[in-house]
């Protein structure tokens, strides 16, 4: 959503229909229609007609007039890998009339999900597929995306959670990964994207080196710019030392200062969870900010969280600055995206400047 205001137009000197008067002096109000050339005879070849600079030379490109707009931030794109092998039916202390491991994650899940819509894109890949089709069997392995990534889509994905049950045999972890991969490549746009990975531990498939496999898979995704969380219920040792592996290799492991706590997001209540998840889902919350066109001078650009300026930096460290060549989108970094996510996004206005108009 662009809110734009356009308040220092200059006109050609001497000429009252191009928004000037006798004096060179720009009026007031609101800007009208303007003579696209410097009033000596020549026409701009460059610059943006009606947004003269009297002060430029002829045939300079040169931009006045300026706007300012609120900036609305890209969400993160994050696919949910769910694991709904019938292990999940379990409960994870082993004790009888506690709730199974499919009724901590489900609502922790959809919890955050519905409190995340805007914040995050969500979509939806489940695994194994099919119910009772054997393990390890053409069948069961991961095919179709359920839900694809889109942005509002929290009731689409709840929906698809609520009507999935845990009845699938064995764990493709692996195929689970790359299909979620293969997926993620398609998407063409430059929203950070993530996969959250729930499971409940040891995956089962391939039958030999299953482990190696799924964190092989893992690996790649990350190497193609995919990172995984890893959120988990897991109490025997092989499960946590497979779960940790999948954390490490994904490059998004748990911040423990304890060197022996588990790498994974552990998920052994359902308050515990929805704070993992909500942990994870600040991580992600991006301070990416597109532009509805490239600035007309891109060394005249000023951005603010709310009444403090940010001032650009090019290191990317504390400050804000272009992604890329084309100008049209920026990025906060430091003090200020950590600003932007407690105050929100809606806080951060930028102004494209004029050439001699002081912005900060």
């Amino acid at each position: 959503m662009l809110a734009a205001l356009y308040g220092c137009a200059s006109g050609n000197e001497g000429d009252d229909s191009a928004g000037g008067n006798s004096s060179g002096e720009p009026s007031s109000g609101a800007p009208g229609p303007v003579d696209p050339g410097y009033g000596d005879g020549t026409e701009d070849p460059g610059g943006v007609p009606g947004d003269l600079d009297p002060n430029a030379e002829p045939g300079e490109s040169v931009d006045c007039g300026r706007q300012n707009f609120n900036v609305e931030r890209r969400p993160a794109s994050i696919l949910l890998v769910l694991d709904r092998s019938a292990s999940m039916q379990d409960d994870p202390s082993g004790d009888e009339g506690t709730p199974s491991k499919w009724d901590i994650v489900v609502p922790a899940l959809q919890e955050v999900i519905a409190a995340t819509n805007e914040a995050a894109s969500w979509g939806l890949k489940v695994f194994p597929q099919g119910d009772r089709t054997g393990s390890c069997t053409e069948e069961s392995f991961p095919r179709d995306i359920l839900i694809p990534i889109a942005g509002n889509n929290a009731p689409t994905v709840n929906q698809a959670i609520s009507s999935t049950t845990p009845e699938g045999d064995g764990t493709p972890t692996g195929d689970a990964i790359n299909k979620a991969v293969e997926y993620l490549q398609t998407i063409q746009n430059d929203d950070p994207k993530y996969i959250l990975l729930a499971t409940d531990g040891d995956p089962s498939c391939p039958k030999s080196d299953s482990d190696e496999f799924a964190v092989q898979a893992v690996t790649n995704a990350a190497a193609a710019g995919f990172h995984t969380f890893v959120v988990g219920i897991a109490s025997q040792e092989s499960k946590v030392k497979a779960l940790n592996g999948l954390a490490v290799a994904g490059l998004e492991p748990r911040k423990d200062p304890d060197p022996l706590a588990p790498k994974f997001y552990l998920a052994a209540t359902k308050d515990e969870l929805v704070t993992s998840l909500l942990t994870i889902t600040g991580e992600v919350s991006t301070c990416l900010f597109p532009l509805s066109a490239p600035p007309p001078n891109p060394d005249h650009v000023g951005v603010f969280v709310g009444d403090q300026a940010v001032m650009h930096d090019s290191t990317g460290m504390n400050g804000w600055n272009y992604t890329g060549p084309d100008m049209t989108t920026i990025q906060l970094y430091g003090a200020a995206c950590e600003q932007v996510a407690s105050s929100g996004a809606g806080a951060v206005k930028v102004i494209f400047g004029c050439k001699d108009d002081p912005i900060y």
